[in-house]
């Protein structure tokens, strides 16, 4: 009996299928097109809203060979124990590689002395009330990660801006939201 019902089933699924095949074509479709529309909006939101503001990169290894001409970027707030996160030894009582990995972790931006680029106060978990923030997340023991590490150059200039990383001369100019969230506009050699 449990066959005649599957058959059943199948039947009358295709059946169903067949009728709105050109409804369903197109529901799907729509689907796939608003979910690649929504990935890429939401990461240009930051571009659009976001205040731009200048931080400095420092030296990391750019080295991959199956990604083409881009760098690896660095910056002063992109690595951290868990004593250096403002409320990270609240959340855990002892700091290990595996629950470092995914924790919301907000490092708070303020003016260097230089009046052009911006520095990390601090690190925390809570997020700031005000002022500018990048909101991150912890990604392996010591390493924090806000979207801006990754970006992708002309063929043909890497060697460039890996000088210019290696020579501490690389600015990265930086748009963050009023919620933290950040997209990586441009570099600059200064």
């Amino acid at each position: 009996m449990p066959e005649a019902v599957a058959r059943w089933v199948d039947l009358n699924l295709l059946t169903w299928l067949k009728t709105r095949e050109r409804k369903v074509l197109l529901i799907t479709a729509a689907a796939q097109l608003v979910i690649l529309v929504g990935t890429i909006a939401l990461r240009t939101i930051p571009l659009i809203t976001g205040r731009t503001v200048l931080v400095r990169v420092v030296p990391v290894d750019p080295r991959d060979l199956f990604r083409g001409d881009y760098v690896r970027l660095s910056y002063n707030f992109s690595r951290a124990s868990g004593q250096e996160i403002e409320g990270f030894q609240s959340l855990n009582t002892r700091v290990a590689s595996s629950n470092w990995s995914g924790r919301t972790v907000y490092a708070s931006l303020v003016p260097d002395s230089d009046g052009v680029h911006w520095r990390m106060e601090k690190l925390t978990v809570v997020k700031p009330a005000t002022g500018l923030f990048l909101k991150g997340q912890t990604s392996g023991y010591g390493s924090l990660e806000f979207g801006i590490e990754d970006y992708y150059l002309q063929q043909g200039t890497g060697r460039e801006y890996e000088e210019a990383i290696r020579d501490r001369k690389l600015t990265a100019e930086v748009a963050v939201t009023s919620g933290g969230h950040a997209a990586l506009r441009a570099l600059r050699i200064e």
